[in-house]
This record gives structure tokens, sequence and C-alpha cells, in this order.
């Protein structure tokens, strides 16, 4: 008869014994630092009692109980993870490109002449590079080769030696590219040639106005896959865990592609307070302002924003891409934190305290190895019923949750961004009912009688259908959706926020209060997925919020123009926790607690 650990540790094995974690964050907030911690052998782990007075408001009451049985369990069962960076097949495509491309790229992205870059490439020889590579050509192959589909015999310690050359490589070639051309130039450079690969399959000069092809979109995360893949079957042979951590993920939908295939995936976002990552990038990386601007648009997904390049030779210049297809490709942070299944937070202050860090990830790999060994946060049950509720949100655009507790998280209300209550969602009209259906109770007045408006609509819905003529079954069984505020913002030449149909999801929460005549909250937290807007914000300093709980940073000045003013401001705390599918990954046991102890028991 099996011994008891041996039967729950076969029961456990689904969990402990493949882990896949993507992180995912701006620069500088500390992706690389949460790679090493994992990637070490033996992390140490704090006591509650070494965590700064800041840093143990996430360890107070009865979390701080929590987190001394995760810390015991850490202490036995961490396993050392193997980081991939996503930067080392970034460097490895450059090694794959031929040298004259890539020094047209270089001249076109860092806008240099021609001699510059000839300098940089006579130092540094990528062919020595490559045919130091030639013992393992099955295996680069079958990683770089899209129609390879059998996975090569390799020892495990020969594939990391493999590995290990590639990341050598990078780390050497990304110094050397700040050394010669500037400090935050290598960051330049590989956020473009992701953009490139990711549209092209390439790395290739003006890919800007290439045709997008949609097979190349997953191309990066599909190296990774077969890295992955090769390391789980050279380890299997030795009966070893797999534990891996991709540093790091920027793209929403290399995020997603993960989160499909793999049930052990978990996207760990991690956030650090924005005045303390910038002056981590000013000190140790000696980041400019300007740079850190440009490195925020480029990872902001918003377009066409960042700066014009300018090619050094040819002088001809490349304007930032505004097409709705560029939103595919580019790396889009903001929309990697809404899909995040975990959220780390990493204070800067002083660059080599990690002790928080550290914290967070005892207590989250150990529910990853051990699901419910603790129960849920008070912080991640409400934010998790905030993330539920922006699920019922009609808004075509974003959808977001809010809930209102009082001053001990007992709910009040809950909200999401919608019309109000009786009128129709945007997400169930269309431009097609706009056209033919009058009816009063889904369509305003101004929308059935306005000329200017109805004709810019009408056209939207033109434009459709001659989409639809044109591309076969692209759109049919599609309903044809329309945002009022972007036609009306056209009809007035203006970017105007007031006119949109609906509430804030922090608004609808505040009028349930109201509408279903609560006590008041003077005192409670407000939860938001995304943080509040200046209106909203206003909104939450009038009712006495003390403190507001979000995920998504909003891009606006609501934090330093209408929080951080005045006699009786609401603390501003960025969510940390699980939410969505992983709140129940990570909590549900899998049997019963005492019954485990008695199985152990024996």
């Amino acid at each position: 008869m099996d011994e008891p650990q041996n039967i729950m540790k076969e029961l456990l094995s689904q969990r402990s014994d493949f882990i896949l974690l993507g992180l995912t964050g701006r620069t500088g907030s500390g992706c690389t630092t949460t790679a090493n911690i994992l990637s070490s052998k033996s992390p140490e782990f704090p006591e509650i009692k070494d965590l700064s007075n800041d840093d143990a408001q996430f360890f107070k009451g009865m979390d701080a109980h929590r987190y001394e049985i995760v810390k015991k369990y850490a202490n036995e069962k961490f396993p050392q993870f193997y980081a991939i960076k996503v930067s080392d097949f970034i460097s490895a495509s450059f090694m794959r490109t031929p040298v004259d491309d890539c020094i047209n790229f270089f001249m076109n992205i860092l806008g240099v002449k021609k001699d510059k870059v000839d300098t940089f490439f006579k130092a540094f020889d990528l062919s020595s590079w490559t045919s130091n590579l030639t013992r393992y050509e099955k295996v680069i192959d079958y990683i770089f080769d899209q129609e390879m589909n059998n996975i090569p015999s390799i020892d495990e310690t020969e594939f990391r030696a493999l590995l290990l050359k590639y990341s050598t490589f990078s780390k050497k070639f990304k110094e050397l590219i700040d050394k010669h051309f500037g400090v935050g130039s290598y960051v330049k450079l590989y956020q473009a040639a992701g953009n490139s690969i990711r549209r092209t399959g390439e790395i290739s000069i003006g890919f800007e106005s290439k045709a997008f092809q949609i097979k190349f979109l997953h191309y990066l995360p599909e190296i990774i896959n077969r890295v992955v893949k090769v390391l789980r079957r050279s380890q299997k042979k030795t009966n070893k865990s797999t534990c891996i951590v991709i540093d790091a993920i920027r793209n929403q939908y290399e995020a997603k592609y993960f989160q499909d295939r793999y049930a052990s995936f978990y996207l760990v976002s991690v956030n650090a307070p924005n005045e303390d990552r910038t002056n981590y990038l000013r000190k140790i990386h000696k980041f400019t302002d300007d740079e850190i601007r440009s490195i925020d648009s480029k990872e902001s997904g918003d377009l066409g924003k960042g700066p014009v390049t300018k090619c050094g030779e040819c002088g001809s210049k490349t304007k930032p891409a505004t097409n709705e297809v560029e939103k595919l490709f580019t790396q889009n942070v903001k929309a990697c934190l809404e899909i995040s299944d975990i959220h780390l937070f990493n204070p800067r202050k002083e660059p080599q305290n990690n002790n928080i860090l550290r914290a967070q990830l005892a207590w989250y790999i150990s529910l990853m190895q051990h699901p419910g060994i603790v129960t849920p946060t008070s912080t991640e049950r409400v934010m998790q019923i905030a993330y539920s509720a922006k699920l019922n949100s009609g808004c075509i655009s974003r959808q977001v949750g809010a809930a209102v507790t009082d001053s001990d998280f007992s709910i009040k209300s809950i909200g999401w961004n919608d019309v109000a209550d009786g009128q129709v969602p945007c997400n169930l009209r269309s431009l097609n009912g706009l056209k033919s259906n009058f009816n009063p109770t889904i369509y305003s007045k101004y929308e059935r009688t306005d000329e200017t408006f109805r004709t810019i609509a009408l056209q939207k819905h033109s434009d459709f259908e001659k989409s639809l003529a044109k591309s076969a079954n692209a759109l049919k069984g599609y309903n044809l959706s329309y945002c009022f505020k972007s036609i009306q913002n056209e009809v007035e030449g203006e970017k105007n926020q007031v006119h949109t149909r609906s509430l804030h999801a922090e608004e609808n929460a505040f009028l349930q209060l109201a509408k279903n005549g609560s006590m008041g909250i003077k005192g409670g937290k407000l939860f938001t997925t995304a943080s509040p807007c200046e209106l909203c914000a206003k909104k939450a300093y009038q009712l006495g919020i003390k403190e507001i709980i979000y995920i998504d940073p909003y891009p606006g000045i609501a934090r330093d123009h209408i929080i951080a003013i005045g006699d009786n401001p609401p603390e501003v705390i960025q969510f940390v926790g699980a939410v969505g599918n992983a709140y129940h990954r990570l909590y549900t046991p899998l049997m019963p607690y005492k019954d485990e102890l008695q199985l152990l028991k024996g």
C-alpha cells in the first residue's frame, strides 16, 4: 500500500509538478527582480517584523496569521524556477538576421549614421556567436521553425547550456548597445524589434508599413512554448518538477496565448509606485525623463503618441502607428494588467530591499503548489466581487467593476459601468437598429432626429455593409454595436467625455447607496478594477471614503489633483492579490484540510 505522503504528493502533483508564470509590468517595476528571486536556489522569506511600516499593511490582522502559514510551507516546499527572458529571444532574432539588415534597422530606429553602426557590428561579430551554436542545430531548428512538431531529445544539462549561451549573448549585446549608442538605446531597439517580429516574423526595416500577418502575432510565445516543452520533456526523464517564469510579457495576446494553453499558467503583474519606479530608472539605469516618457508611451498601448523616428543616413521619417491593426502587435502593459491573474506590489524606495516582494511570492507560489492552504484576504474577497461585477457592463469600450464597503470590508453596494436602469446598454443596440428602428425606449430622440449625427452614424453602417460584402463571413452574425460618445465627438469635432451614455462603475455603486437607502459609508473603502477618474474621485472624496483600492491605473490627474489635497484625502492603494479564475484555482482546497491531515497522519 502507498505511503500517505506519496498519496498526497500524487494528488497535488497536477499543481506542483508544472508551474508556468508570465510576468508583466512597466519597465522598472521589478519583473526581472521577481524572476531573479524565483530562480534563486533558496530565497529567504522575511518575518513580518522585518517589513517596513508601509509594507506591513499587507500582512496585518488575520493576514499576519495567514502569512506565517504560507511562509512555513514555502520554507520547506518552495521550488526553484527556471527564468526565460523574452528579450533573449529577441536577441537571438538579431543573431539570426543578416548583418546588413541589422545595420539598417539600427540606423532607422536609433536615427544614427551608418559609420557609427558599422563600427558597432565590427566590434560585436554576430557570426562568431552563431558559429558556436552549430552543435545545437537540431534543437535550434525546432525552437525557431514553426513547421517542426517533433520535440528533439536533448539532455537537460545540454539544453540549459544552449539557453545560457543565448542569455550571455543577449546580456553583452544589450550592454554594448547602450554603451555605444547611449543609455536607453537597447530598450528602444528591442521594443521596435518585438513589434517587427509580431508583425512580419522577422526584424526588418520599415516593418510599420508592411502587411500584417496574423500568423506571426504568436511567433515569440511559440518560441518560448517550444523551449518550455523541451525543458518539460528533459526534466520528466529525471522525475523533476518543471517550474518556469517568463520575464516579461507586455503584449496581451502573447499572455492570452499561454492562458489558453496551460491550466498551470498564471499571468503575474508586478507594480511599483510611479514615482519610485521613475526614480529607480533615473538612479540605477541612468535614464533621462524624456527616455522614461518614451518607454512608457510605447508600453502603454497609446498609438500615435510616440516620437517620430528618423533615419540617420537618408533622413527619412517614420511616424508612430495609428492603424487599428497596430493594437494587435504593439506592447500594451495596461491591457496585460487587465487580464492578470495575480497582482504583486513592489515598492522601490529602497532598491535593495525586496522583502515585501519575497513575502508575496511565498504566499502565491505556496497556493499554486497547495491550493487552499490559507483563505483569501478581505481585500481579495471584495475585489473578486468587483472583478465579477464588471462582466455585467454593456460598454463596448471597457468593462469596469466597483464595490463599496464600510471600514470592516462589509459590502454595501456594487456597480459596473453601464447605462441608467431601464435604458438599453450599448452592446444590445446596433447601427442596423439605429437605421430602421425608431423605438424611443431604445434610441433617443436626438439619435432619431439629428441629421448630422445620423449622417455620420449611417455612414459607419454603410462602411460595415461594404466590409461585410467584401469579407464574406468575417462580420456575419455580429451585432454592429456603436459608441454614442465616439460619434457625437465626431459631430462636435472634440474629444469630450460628457457624452458617454454610461455611468462609471464607482458612480453607479455610489448611487446604489442612495437608491436603496443605505447607511452612510464615511470612513469606508472603494474597490475598483480601474483607478477612478477625476469625476468619480471627487465623489469618493465627498462621501468620506478613506481607502481607494484599484487594479488598473487610469490615465489622468485624479490622484495628483483631486485626491492629494485638502484635510481628509483618501489613501490610494494598488491592489495585491488574485482575481478571476486564479482566485478560485488558488483558494479552492483539493479536499477538506482536516481530511488531508488525517490522511498524512496515516
